[in-house]
């Protein structure tokens, strides 16, 4: 019986730590809630594949992301861009071209070579799979230099770059990737993810795309983490009281049995 109430214990302070970090994250951009998912542990006459005993007690399942898109904080920068719909930001590490990870974090920096990068330096790839690259300066048809003046991302992720009075260049499209089950990406840090056999290999496309179903761009804005946190508080607070009622009859149970023993 104890193994039993260790379990639900086990099960209860493993809620607490997935809940308290989807409170401590409640503000960080484009973060996703994760739910705790458990399934008791039936026995063996119900499943014989498996060497487990009835009465048991409960296991934790890996934890569920929950990618419901988050409301938007409108920044008016530039380059700040939500995603409206489905879809995630392809990122390259710069040191390692083949490592890829996806985000729908659209906090963009620029650096000084142009280049859209994260926080972390991951380069933003546009829809061909290629790094983003803003030219600082042009040479118009007059053989004049023009310097950027202005940056412009459309919904249909189209960033159009102004020179100075009466000179736009487009420089690239903003790409998104789109998988078979993006619930089976495998998370690598709040807000990056990782390809894995059960989502499928990603599909790039530019946004509003029909064919893959990619959502369109909001420029100026951020989504917000998904987390509710007066629900997530409620939620903290059963998982508590989880843990003190198995702690509580454990208890009990011990001291049942040392009186017998006496």
């Amino acid at each position: 019986m104890v193994a039993i109430y260790k379990s639900g214990m086990n099960a209860a302070l493993q809620d607490i730590a997935v809940i308290s970090n989807n409170i401590a994250n409640a503000g960080t951009v484009s973060f996703k809630r994760s739910d705790t998912i458990f399934e008791d542990i039936y026995a063996t006459e119900k499943n014989r594949i498996s060497n487990l005993q009835l009465g048991n007690g409960v296991q934790r399942l890996e934890p569920r992301r929950a990618h419901q898109q988050g409301s938007f904080i409108m920044t008016n920068a530039a380059l700040d861009l939500a995603i409206n719909g489905e879809g995630f930001f392809a990122i390259q590490n710069p040191n390692n071209p083949d490592e890829l990870k996806y985000t729908r974090n659209g906090s963009i920096n620029l650096t000084n070579e142009g280049e859209l990068v994260t926080m972390d330096g991951f380069k933003y790839l546009d829809n061909e799979s290629n790094g983003i690259k803003i030219p600082f300066t042009v040479v118009d048809s007059e053989e004049n230099i023009r310097r950027l003046s202005a940056i412009n991302v459309a919904a249909n992720g189209a960033i159009q770059v102004d020179y100075g009075q009466g000179v736009s260049v487009k420089v690239a499209t903003v790409g998104l990737s789109t998988f078979k089950d993006e619930t089976k990406l495998r998370n690598d840090g709040n807000t990056n993810y990782i390809v894995t056999p059960q989502s499928g290999q990603p599909v790039v496309s530019a946004p509003q795309d029909s064919a893959t179903g990619t959502g369109s761009i909001q420029s100026g804005a951020l989504e917000a983490a998904n987390v509710d946190t007066t629900n997530e508080i409620a939620r903290l607070l059963r998982a508590q009281q989880a843990f003190s009622g198995s702690s509580r009859i454990m208890q009990a149970d011990v001291d049942m049995i040392r009186r017998l023993i006496d």
